[in-house]
Parts: C-alpha cells; sequence; structure tokens
C-alpha cells in the first residue's frame, strides 16, 4: 500500500514539473516586458527571451 502512494506521488510530481518547463519559458519573455509572437509580425522589436514554439518569438510589447 505505502508503495503505491508513493508511485502515486512521484507521479504528481512528474506532472507539475513538465507542466511547468513551458511555462516558465513564456514568463522569461514576459519579465522582459514582451510577448510571445509569429515570426511573420511586422513592426516587432525582438527581445532575447525564449518562446515554447520554434515559429515564435518574444517581441517587445
Amino acid at each position: 500500500m505505502r508503495l503505491l502512494y508513493l508511485l502515486f506521488l512521484l507521479l504528481i510530481c512528474l506532472i507539475q514539473t513538465v507542466s511547468g518547463k513551458g511555462k516558465k519559458k513564456n514568463l522569461e519573455c514576459e519579465k522582459m516586458g514582451g510577448a510571445c509572437k509569429y515570426q511573420n509580425t511586422h513592426g516587432c522589436v525582438i527581445l532575447p527571451g525564449e518562446c515554447r514554439s520554434r515559429k515564435k518569438h518574444c517581441c517587445r510589447v
């Protein structure tokens, strides 16, 4: 029974770390005062922050 409980806790921890990785990149861009936008946007000042998708970049808002 204890083993089942420990496996359940491990599963919850793994789910939280996987879901937190994508949010972390977007927060990095938002902290710089930007937003993740597609590359075909015009008039965008590109910031060094990372976005979740390769087709997007961090633009100053």
